[in-house]
């Protein structure tokens, strides 16, 4: 204490107009009033031997013991110590703490989508939820993986049926959070104890999806060629709409291309009879990078790409548009851009003309990319690079359907087994 009252004089004295350097002395206050709240906090002795110096133990639950000790050359420099323990210590962080300090971490200028998604999860499952209160408000250092095991079963209940993806938005959090606080570099914890809690989980309250139909998936050879067609007659019977939506919907059918990686074109990523996939972009705006780094490509443009373009840079100047962007609009909100949302609308309505199931553009990408894989003459790996995939696995897991119609498979099938 004294030692504080010497450093506030000396900053008086030391300053030639008298004037006090407030950053310094209440730095000094403050950590007087944190050692007096020591004080009162800390139930053990302190003890002072000339070989040791000065020491004393605090509780401390990762030690076998039950107790650490803390020991330091001189009894200010003890009680310096004991404030970080006791205040300071990041081992007393709560969840509900540590979230912010993670979110933070985890922010980078090109995953501000996943950030908004994580924030969405937190307030619905973390902050907002009843059943999360004493979890979030613990300290991590008490959290057992018991604890966690029985949050997480009355989770599920309540919020049953719980599929792999669900399960995933509700506890990815918890996962991270853990992982982040055991890092070696962080040490708020020892262990990703939700990684023990997770394996006793009552695996009957996480539901199993069954596949995904395949009519629900892509578009069917026929329903192409329909699609291509009704398109072709909105453009004649609708001269002089605003929108280039439909050549949107075709170009995307040729080329596989991300909504946001086809909203984002600009007349510059077109050269040499390839496209080169830089950026991508929504209706708030455009971001300079693509999906993952397997984003950033070039692909070929078939030659009814290259007529779809063509027929692009017709409307555009049919309609006085004069931006950058491959899609324009007259909207200067999305800064002249095709909006991000007009490709699903368009297609909405088509679906319900063909009297099929309603698919986004994303299905779209599905189709080409079903159709690439269904080719003996494009290889795999090839039809990975066009879409952008990191993995094999995630073009051959998640972008390869039936295109047939159920008569044409039952011939096919048929044929097959026929002797």
């Amino acid at each position: 204490m004294d030692k504080i009252i010497l450093g506030i004089q000396e900053l008086e004295s030391d300053n030639q107009d008298g004037t006090i350097i407030m950053d310094e002395v209440l730095n000094m206050v403050n950590m007087r009033k944190n050692i007096q709240r020591v004080k009162a906090m800390h139930p053990y002795e302190i003890h002072y031997t000339e070989k040791s110096g000065y020491f004393t133990n605090v509780d401390d639950d990762t030690q076998p013991s039950g107790k650490r000790k803390i020991r330091r050359c001189s009894e200010d420099s003890l009680w310096d110590a004991l404030v970080k323990w006791y205040i300071d210590n990041k081992r007393n962080i709560t969840l509900k703490e540590l979230y912010v300090q993670w979110l933070d971490w985890k922010r980078t200028p090109t995953n501000q989508d996943n950030i908004k998604r994580i924030q969405a999860s937190w307030s619905a499952y973390y902050l907002d939820e009843p059943l999360s209160k004493d979890i979030i408000e613990k300290p991590l250092c008490k959290i057992t993986s018991l604890m966690l095991r029985e949050w997480s079963e009355n989770l599920l209940k309540k919020y049953y049926p719980v599929d792999k993806k669900k399960f995933s938005r509700i506890f990815l959090i918890m996962n991270q959070c853990f992982e982040y606080a055991s890092d070696e570099d962080i040490a708020i914890v020892p262990e990703n104890v939700w990684q023990r809690a997770r394996k006793k989980i009552n695996k009957d309250l996480i539901t199993e999806n069954p596949l995904p139909a395949d009519e629900e998936q892509v578009f069917t050879d026929e329903e192409r060629k329909q699609l291509k067609q009704m398109i072709r007659n909105d453009l004649v019977r609708y001269k002089k709409q605003s929108s280039s939506a439909g050549l949107q919907i075709l170009f995307m059918l040729e080329t596989a291309l991300r909504i946001g990686e086809c909203t984002g074109l600009r007349k510059e990523d077109i050269r040499n009879g390839r496209i080169y996939i830089r950026r991508q972009a929504n209706n708030e705006g455009v971001k300079e990078w693509t999906k993952s780094t397997a984003g950033y490509r070039d692909i070929p443009l078939t030659q009814e790409a290259q007529r779809i373009l063509d027929e692009v840079a017709v409307f555009n100047q049919e309609h006085g548009y004069t931006a950058d962007w491959i899609f324009q609009s007259a909207n200067p909100k999305y800064d002249y851009r095709l909006s991000y949302n007009a490709a699903d609308r368009k297609l909405r309505k088509l679906c319900k003309r063909l009297d099929t199931v309603i698919k986004s553009p994303h299905k779209l990408r599905k189709t080409t990319i079903s159709t690439l894989l269904d080719s003996n003459s494009v290889s795999a790996r090839t039809v990975q690079r066009f879409a952008g995939h990191k993995t094999i696995d995630t073009t051959l897991g998640f972008y390869c359907y039936e295109r047939k119609s159920k008569e044409e498979q039952a011939k096919a099938i048929d044929l097959a087994l026929t002797i």
